[in-house]
């Protein structure tokens, strides 16, 4: 439990930061996150066009937001392991714990607690009151099934790069 628990407590920090940026796109790029919702919500959504500018804008913000969220897994695992040569494995299990505490996190607290049983009106998309969508609790679950394929996947590149960076520059 001694190496899990900053794990777990840098997983809840990067689950908060993908909260806000989640909430964030939802409050002023809908659009950019309408693929993300059920079928039903999809075709019943009310949202206008993007402009140009406003898809640039999202695009920018998508960019920035993700820049600093993958920088700072990144720094996780080499702020944990920076005075200690260990092996890429334990790097891994550190990195792939605190992304899939954000996965299980996605799923438990931002979809079914808040989308499915709260329904709260910033997350009510125009035009799709009503929608069964909101309440599907097993269309989030499939998500998070292919969430943690992402997450292994994500936490295997993530590693490497570390362990690259503490064999070749901080380990010397």
């Amino acid at each position: 439990m001694n190496g899990m628990l900053p794990a777990l407590v840098c997983g809840l920090l990067w689950s908060v930061m993908w909260s806000v940026y989640i909430f964030l796109i939802l409050k002023f790029y809908p659009f950019s996150m309408l693929h993300e919702y059920p079928k039903d919500i999809q075709a019943a959504a009310a949202i206008e066009k993007p402009t140009a500018a406003q898809e640039q804008a999202a695009k920018r913000f998508g960019a920035v937001g993700g820049l600093i969220i993958f920088g700072v897994l990144l720094a996780f695992g080499l702020l944990r392991f920076h005075s200690e040569q260990t092996s890429f494995l334990q790097v891994l299990k550190y990195i792939f714990l605190i992304a899939m505490t954000w996965n299980a996190v996605d799923l438990l607290v931002m979809d079914w607690l808040i989308v499915c049983t709260v329904t709260p009106k910033w997350i009510v998309l125009k035009g799709t009151e009503g929608c069964r969508g909101y309440h599907d609790y097993f269309f989030h679950f499939k998500g998070f099934l292919l969430g943690c394929v992402y997450t292994a996947i994500m936490a295997l590149l993530f590693s490497g790069i570390d362990y690259a960076v503490l064999r070749l520059l901080i380990w010397k």
